[in-house]
């Protein structure tokens, strides 16, 4: 077939165009395949897994970056497009690699956190809540693609007024929405404080007790000892006594108080009660129970006798 001469540049142009994509995409794979294979290689020799974990979360954006870069060449070799258009092709090559430096960038921020919390597991036994590490990645990602969404609104319109604009509207939605916004700050400080986490036991000074099952970012989740659900925003968590019996540990401070008439013998009476504390099976010897005066009645010796025991978590509720 015998083509008119002043197609055939256009038409090579065009092959070219489509062998230099198509040659991107391959070379994306080739990455994928070199990451995969030989990634794990060159850092076998470091002291962290870290750098494992990073090699995964590069990969596909890497990928994305050299089909995007292959698909920008090719663009340039066409010269049907019109000339007006390029500046448009620019910016839109600009707002992709700003979106793929974002998708970049998140991974690496989730990738870290993650390695971090598994760190702290594996190191000394302590365990970071798995909401503060999720709060913490949405965070992250939420921070990285808003700084994108503005650089890439920056390429077509000046971002000043616009950030101006959105700090007035940002008012206004915080004044509109006062209750949301102090439960979601609630949440912040419960999960960067830890009161409390996730399975433990706690009593609020309102008189609610029972199992945290969940902690949300606008409330709590109690689970009582009667099975039922109380949820609690995170505000007023945050501005309650909580009493957490779960920590330090699971050990439990009996308190007992006697009275005795002024003609009874106080040491005898305290040999008693240590005696009778020392029989029975859960109280600890270390630390050893006590007793003492707490005070002195109108017609009585008021003695207190003080002794841990370890209870399992779910006698907790009947041994407060």
């Amino acid at each position: 077939m015998n083509f008119p001469q002043a197609y055939i540049p256009e038409t090579v142009n065009i092959l070219l165009a489509a062998a230099i994509f198509i040659s991107s995409i391959g070379l994306a794979y080739i990455l994928k395949f070199f990451i995969e294979r030989l990634g794990p290689r060159l850092v076998s020799r470091s002291r962290t897994t870290l750098d494992d974990e990073i090699l995964k979360a590069i990969k596909g954006p890497i990928q994305l970056l050299v089909i995007a870069l292959g698909a920008y060449v090719a663009a340039h070799m066409v010269s049907i497009i019109p000339e007006g258009a390029y500046a448009w092709l620019n910016s839109i090559m600009v707002i992709v690699a700003i979106f793929i430096a974002a998708y970049l960038l998140s991974n690496i921020a989730a990738t870290i956190i993650s390695w971090y919390e598994k760190r702290l597991d594996a190191g000394n036994g302590s365990k970071l809540d798995a909401s503060l590490i999720s709060f913490l990645k949405r965070l992250s990602s939420v921070v990285i693609y808003t700084i994108a969404i503005l650089m890439a609104v920056g390429q077509f319109m000046e971002i000043t007024p616009l950030l101006a604009s959105v700090g007035v509207l940002s008012i206004a939605v915080a004044l509109a929405a006062q209750e949301l916004l102090s439960n979601v700050f609630g949440a912040f400080a419960i999960l960067t404080d830890r009161p409390y986490k996730i399975g433990d036991r706690i009593e609020l000074s309102g008189g609610e007790y029972g199992d945290v099952i969940d902690i949300g970012l606008r409330s709590t989740r109690i689970r009582t000892l009667d099975n039922k659900v109380i949820i609690i925003p995170n505000a007023e968590i945050s501005k309650s006594r909580i009493y957490n019996y779960s920590e330090p540990d699971l050990k439990l401070r009996y308190t007992v108080r006697i009275a005795i008439s002024y003609d009874s013998d106080v040491e005898k009476a305290s040999s008693i009660l240590l005696d009778i504390a020392s029989g029975i099976d859960g109280v600890l010897k270390d630390p050893a129970p006590i007793v003492y005066v707490e005070g002195l009645g109108d017609f009585s010796i008021n003695l207190v006798m003080l002794s841990m025991g370890q209870q399992l978590q779910e006698e907790l509720g009947h041994t407060r």
